[in-house]
């Protein structure tokens, strides 16, 4: 190895810790990593990552309803997308084998409708695409998700 690459194994070593851990944990690396990197060279970051996954859901000609099976890592959510109509009803039932998958709905104007439910049945607010956010409540989880549009 060349003197070179000695002299900076260490530091570069520091400075991808302290980079990896910003991503991670912000609030609590912002103060060491500014010692090493000016903090205003790394933008804040969510202290969680989350991956997002969107699926549109239709139901088949006749049909009111439809059931979904998916997976869920933990931090990670799956948006399902529904196009419904102001005063109809919607019916949502989440099972998993965990027992730990949860689910919220949002409406077009982004606001919770539902939220931290397995079981959910409501008239709709107004016309437009609905959001069903499904996530954990710990760990991962495999799901079946039934949606009904009434």
């Amino acid at each position: 190895m060349n003197k070179l690459a000695k002299t900076f194994k260490l530091p570069l070593n520091i400075l991808i810790i302290g980079l990896s851990a910003t991503a991670i944990f912000p609030a609590s690396v912002k103060a060491v990593s500014s010692r090493i990197v000016s903090a205003t060279a790394i933008p804040e970051q969510s202290a969680i990552l989350i991956a997002q996954r969107q699926q549109q859901i239709k139901f088949k000609r006749g049909a009111s309803s439809a059931e979904v099976k998916g997976g869920v890592a933990r931090g990670e959510v799956m948006i399902y997308l529904i196009r419904a109509k102001q005063g109809q009803t919607m019916n949502i039932e989440i099972q998993s084998v965990e027992g730990n998958a949860v689910f919220k709905v949002v409406d077009p104007n982004t606001n919770a409708v539902a939220e931290g439910e397995k079981s959910w049945s409501g008239k709709l607010p107004q016309t437009g695409q609905y959001q069903i956010v499904v996530g954990t409540e710990r760990g991962g989880a495999s799901y079946t998700l039934s949606v009904g549009i009434y």
